[in-house]
């Protein structure tokens, strides 16, 4: 198996498996190929004790320190070498050291269509143009409006793009952006993540990636429900994937938040295996 296809694993398995809300990475573009399966299967965490109502960072007592926990699948599909299938589902946990109740359930699942529009050649870089719509979908009625809601519980409709340019050493550049169309109270979004790494020996890929989320709408915490709020953010963040044999490997990855409005101040890190068939 080539260099190129450990590297798709590694990254597509650092983002595309944590949940909206714990999620920091967008996809990166690389395809599986005709036939090939991949399952992953992660624990995400994060927490904040401060966040933004507004524009304003603040702390309060009755919320106290929120954590997130999440148990992630994640299974794609080869359906040619040009497109593929994917599924993920978490089953996520929400805490607060505050006055609230803790909420868990299974949260939502997201099934997308990755499909190669073009690739050409700029120089000695390889570029590929993709589209990859999505939808979102809540597995349960779980608790929406609550400081500790695992979920917006709504229905989303994703139109994504990604650009990806691979260079001969084992390093590419990839941005994911896109219009999403949420259902009832949350408002539209606008996301950008960027996304760049490198394959350090064949055996390990390390990458930087940087998320943007920008609210179409919507209105500041207490000023009504929580799925209706203009949630914005700003987050950095770094992985590690480790090839151990041909078909498994480990990965690790964490991210901080450096700017938001009606978000908290999220840290967070995710840990997981990927199988290869």
């Amino acid at each position: 198996m080539g260099s190129r296809h450990w590297i798709a694993l590694a990254i597509v398995f650092l983002g595309a498996l944590v949940p909206d809300l714990l999620s920091a990475q967008g996809d990166s573009g690389f395809l599986r190929g005709k036939g090939r399966t991949d399952f992953a299967f992660s624990y995400s965490q994060d927490r904040y004790s401060e966040f933004w109502n507004g524009e304003k960072k603040v702390a309060d007592d009755n919320v106290g320190t929120i954590k997130r926990q999440s148990f992630n699948l994640y299974v794609a599909h080869g359906l040619t070498d040009d497109v593929d299938l994917s599924f993920s589902l978490a089953y996520t946990r929400a805490s607060s050291s505050g006055i609230f109740d803790d909420e868990a359930d299974l949260q939502d699942a997201v099934v997308q269509l990755k499909c190669r529009l073009v690739e050409f050649h700029l120089g000695s870089a390889t570029v590929n143009v993709l589209a990859a719509p999505a939808v979102k979908l809540p597995l349960t009625d779980y608790e929406d409006d609550n400081v500790t809601a695992i979920g917006d519980g709504q229905t989303d409709f994703r139109g994504r793009g990604i650009v990806q340019v691979r260079f001969p050493c084992s390093t590419f550049l990839a941005v994911e952006t896109g219009y999403d169309v949420r259902s009832q109270d949350p408002p539209d979004e606008f996301q950008l993540h960027a996304t760049a790494g490198t394959t350090i020996g064949d055996r390990a890929t390390i990458s930087i990636f940087y998320s943007l989320v920008r609210s179409l709408g919507g209105h500041d915490i207490g000023a009504g429900s929580f799925p209706g709020v203009e949630e914005e953010y700003d987050r950095l963040g770094f992985g590690v994937y480790f090839r151990l044999t041909n078909r498994i490997g480990m990965s690790a990855s964490s991210w901080t938040t450096l700017n938001g409005l009606n978000t908290g101040d999220v840290e967070g890190y995710s840990v997981g295996l990927v199988i290869a068939l």
